[in-house]
């Protein structure tokens, strides 16, 4: 009975061998695991940051067109409705005969402006623009 004994020693100890070999086993596979996902999320991260975000619905540009000769100019994505210009105490007046509030103006289309300059009158360096769902007036240098 003696030799039952250590046979079933043997392969205990054989067993509890092959049962740490597994767990290291399982441990450097886990930690392998772990790498390549956290590889992965920089990449995914690295991905994102490259696409450049969708323009604004509404965002603008302004635009000299000759001394005192601007263009205002919607280079969002969608359509600006009920725009107006502030007119700066009378001293900016449009382009074409009308108003500088137009009920709409599309991706990429302008409106054109003159700017009243005298001597005695303060240098303009901005203009303020407010249009449907903007809240309040938005400050647009020139340039």
């Amino acid at each position: 009975m003696a030799w039952e004994n250590v046979a079933s020693l043997g392969i205990a100890v054989a067993a509890f061998l092959v049962s740490v070999a597994s767990a290291r086993y399982s441990k450097a596979s886990a930690d392998s695991s772990k790498r390549s996902a956290d590889a992965a999320e920089r990449q995914a991260a690295a991905a994102e940051a490259a696409v450049p975000p969708p323009p604004p619905p509404v965002d603008w540009t302004v635009v000299r067109r000759g001394e005192a000769s601007f263009l205002l100019r919607n280079v969002g994505s969608e359509p600006a409705l009920d725009v107006e210009v502030d007119t700066v105490n009378g001293r900016l007046f449009p382009v074409e005969p009308g108003s500088l509030a137009v009920p709409e103006l599309p991706p990429n289309q302008a409106i054109g402006f003159w700017i009243f300059t005298a001597d005695q009158l303060p240098d303009i360096y901005e203009i303020r623009v407010r249009w449907r769902g903007s809240g309040d007036w938005t400050t647009l240098p020139l340039p």
